[in-house]
């Protein structure tokens, strides 16, 4: 395969940007069959009682499939992120594989929530939250209205000015982005399978309605930059809680040197 190109200042100035030819096509003919088999259209995800939502379902921490968790670790994914956030980084925790069906009857047209993934759920966000970056592997084509990733341009911009006023915070803080001022128009992103979507921790975004027949296929993955060696070593500590333990017991030495548990 050719080597992967990146456009950095793209990615700094727009928050996001789009690789494609991540995966071969043998890869994805591997991989993508995967998603039907673990979540499959006429049963409920493991771990998840009310079923599906919307058409949209996902495996969970604790179900997520080993095989395609160890992907995180795709020689061209750890490319890209070393472009993007340089050499000093972590896989940051176990990623979850997610596909959208077409909406079933009752749940179409409905209103897109859109919002931060801050790196923690429990702690108000911290300046170094925005280290993070989140990546969207894709093993199906994603058409207009199948379901894409919706993300606001250079909203990670106005997310770090936000927090710093106090009349702004509190919005950010509850996921508050209906008329926010500064966002620009929101980008569907329609890309082929195998291309990877990388995103700042700070973008604002969500998923569209899928009303096709193909379902989406996609694999969520997470990763943190540091500074030096020593920020590393240090986030490096607590490694071993942030990943499922099944996905623990899978991981080749490759994999956990990548995941800072050795």
């Amino acid at each position: 395969m050719q080597p992967i190109q990146i456009d950095r200042a793209h990615f700094i100035r727009e928050g996001y940007c789009v690789v494609p030819n991540v995966l071969t096509p043998a890869e994805i003919a591997h991989y993508a069959p995967i998603f039907e088999h673990r979540l499959p259209p006429d049963k409920p995800p493991p771990g998840i009682s009310d079923g599906s939502h919307n058409g949209r379902k996902t495996l969970i921490y604790e179900y997520t499939d080993t095989e395609l968790a160890n992907l995180v670790a795709h020689p061209r994914m750890i490319e890209v992120v070393e472009k993007l956030i340089g050499p000093h980084f972590l896989i940051n925790c176990s990623p979850f594989p997610v596909i959208t069906y077409k909406s079933p009857p009752g749940h179409e047209r409905f209103e897109l929530g859109y919002h931060v993934d801050w790196p923690s759920k429990k702690k108000p966000p911290r300046p170094d939250d925005e280290r993070h970056l989140n990546g969207i592997l894709h093993f199906s084509t994603v058409q207009p209205g199948g379901g894409g990733f919706m993300l606001y341009p250079q909203s990670h911009r106005l997310v770090l000015q936000g927090l710093k006023k106090p009349e702004l915070r509190r919005r950010l803080l509850d996921q508050d982005f209906e008329k926010f001022p500064g966002l620009l128009d929101p980008l569907e992103m329609c890309v082929p399978a195998g291309s990877a979507v990388f995103f700042h921790a700070f973008l604002v975004h969500d998923r569209s309605e899928n009303i096709l027949e193909e379902p989406r296929r996609v694999l969520f993955t997470h990763y943190r930059g540091f500074d030096n060696v020593e920020q590393r070593r240090t986030w490096a500590a607590g490694s071993q809680e942030r990943f499922a333990p099944r996905h623990l017991e899978a991981m080749d030495s490759r994999v956990r040197a990548l995941c800072g548990l050795q």
